[in-house]
């Protein structure tokens, strides 16, 4: 809409150019599809970016036990306790095991120097005393475990069959041990199997994966 303004000799002066109801009402809504888009990128940028901290707190966790494992840790200062071995145990076969994962020290062994390669010990995980475990790390901002899969040497990964690995690793063996527990929470043997994938879901639906293979060597996908 132009609007005319006299000057002070009553003649009409140069229009001067506003908006209208409908152009401001359209330039608002403009402004507001454009902020809807930018907060919307953003929270799938911060979605993603926090499962993908999670993917990659897990494999520096395992490659941590790794070192620990394959280095000879003393289990705690002055104990002289030097034959165990050092991982970690995820699990789904409780309501909310699959929102933590727990850091072990395997201090069973049955053999000389030959842990048993599993965590034993209640989910709570329960420190100091005869206790294997270390520590259980809480999942933050709404991630969680999704699926536990067995990784084959041939054919696609098989995400049904397990509900628990327990990943560690032990002097002088360099490479990975891998223990796997069925849906009653029993161990077994999968054929073909080449490694364990950790499978990460974000709230928004985003995922991540961190592979551990037998060799030793640790993926984030």
């Amino acid at each position: 809409m132009l609007h005319y303004f006299r000057n002070n000799r009553g003649l009409p002066a140069d229009p001067v150019a506003g908006f209208t109801l409908v152009e401001l009402m359209v330039s608002l809504a403009i402004v507001s599809v454009i902020l809807t888009v930018v907060v919307s990128n953003q929270s799938t940028y911060t979605d993603g970016a926090a499962l993908m901290g999670l993917a990659d707190e897990i494999s520096s966790s395992v490659s941590q036990a790794q070192a620990y494992g394959i280095g000879v840790k003393e289990f705690s200062p002055g104990s002289g306790e030097f034959d165990a071995s050092y991982g970690l145990a995820f699990s789904l076969l409780s309501s909310d095991s699959n929102t933590a994962y727990l850091s072990f020290a395997d201090r069973d062994p049955i053999g000389p120097a030959l842990p048993n390669q599993s965590y034993d010990g209640d989910w709570s995980c329960p420190v100091g005393g005869s206790s294997e475990c270390l520590g259980k790390v809480d999942i933050s901002r709404g991630n969680y475990i999704e699926s536990l899969c067995v990784v084959r040497s041939s054919g696609a990964d098989n995400c049904s069959v397990a509900r628990r690995v327990d990943i560690s690793f032990a002097r002088p063996d360099t490479e990975t041990q891998l223990i796997f527990f069925n849906t009653s929470g029993g161990q077994f043997n999968p054929p073909n199997m080449i490694g364990a994938k950790i499978v990460l879901q974000s709230p928004g639906g985003s995922t991540r994966s961190v592979t551990v293979y037998s060799t030793g060597q640790i993926s984030v996908q």
